[in-house]
């Protein structure tokens, strides 16, 4: 009951706002294609992809001045923003007043939420793929935008997508304990941070391929970061069961009035 309901009023509802998220795509494309043009870069189409969730090397250890990822922080920003609308909107929390499990609830929102994350990080490959089809980009599985070292791994690539997945749930986890507006906040200050500080303990550096061994000699191990992802993701699950379980849902809902 409650994932057919989540699929169609938490899910369905909400793609047209991921033509947001293709218009992101598309400049941060445009911006790369320009740079790639000006200093004769050989990229393919799975450059621009990876482009989107590079960021930047760990400071100061690259030794560069500290220049804001933009496009990493703000896609980021967009996916924590279209997680935190639904699951304890008004509609969405009469769903369970009438359907009585809290438990099921809770986990209907953790599939909605690995839903979500597949489809925004579809939306980005596709809108890159189309792109680079438009302007004569190779279609090609070759990493030329990111320096490998000798600890990479193709598993590492999957790594953002698993961080935003678990960073969605832990964002569930807030939103029980406190409010969607500050469940928000707290994850975009979490984000911000992850940017200048390179450990696993801020674990949103595990999004960004430039903070992992794979792409950086100094960088968060790909094994280290799936542990940490999994001990997130598990202690943030019961975590928010159990704090959800003795939520007061009508005084919560009375209180937002």
């Amino acid at each position: 009951m409650y994932f057919k309901y989540d699929l169609k009023v938490g899910f369905m509802r909400d793609l047209p706002k991921l033509l947001i998220l293709a218009g992101l795509v598309l400049i941060a494309n445009i911006s790369l294609y320009r740079n790639a043009e000006l200093f004769s870069l050989n990229l393919g189409s799975l450059d621009y992809i990876l482009y989107l969730v590079k960021s930047i090397a760990p400071f100061p250890q690259s030794g560069e001045e500290f220049r804001f990822p933009v496009v990493w922080y703000l896609i980021q920003l967009y996916l924590a923003w279209i997680i935190g609308r639904y699951p304890f909107s008004s509609v969405c929390e009469s769903a369970l007043i009438y359907g009585g499990s809290r438990q099921k609830w809770y986990l209907s929102k953790v599939a909605w939420i690995v839903l979500t994350v597949l489809t925004y990080y579809l939306v980005m490959i596709i809108t890159s793929l189309v792109f680079c089809l438009v302007v004569g980009v190779p279609i090609s599985w070759e990493i030329n935008l990111l320096e490998l070292t000798e600890e990479f791994s193709s598993v590492a690539l999957f790594l953002p997508i698993v961080t935003s997945f678990v960073t969605g749930v832990f964002q569930l986890f807030l939103m029980a304990l406190t409010t969607p507006i500050i469940s928000f906040f707290l994850v975009a200050a979490l984000s911000a941070a992850s940017t200048y500080i390179t450990s696993p303990i801020l674990f949103t550096n595990c999004s960004q391929l430039l903070k992992l061994s794979a792409f950086s000699e100094v960088g968060i191990g790909t094994g280290e970061s799936y542990l940490t992802l999994a001990i997130v993701f598990l202690v943030s699950l019961v975590a928010g069961l159990t704090i959800f379980n003795r939520r007061d849902i009508l005084r919560s809902r009375r209180d937002e009035e």
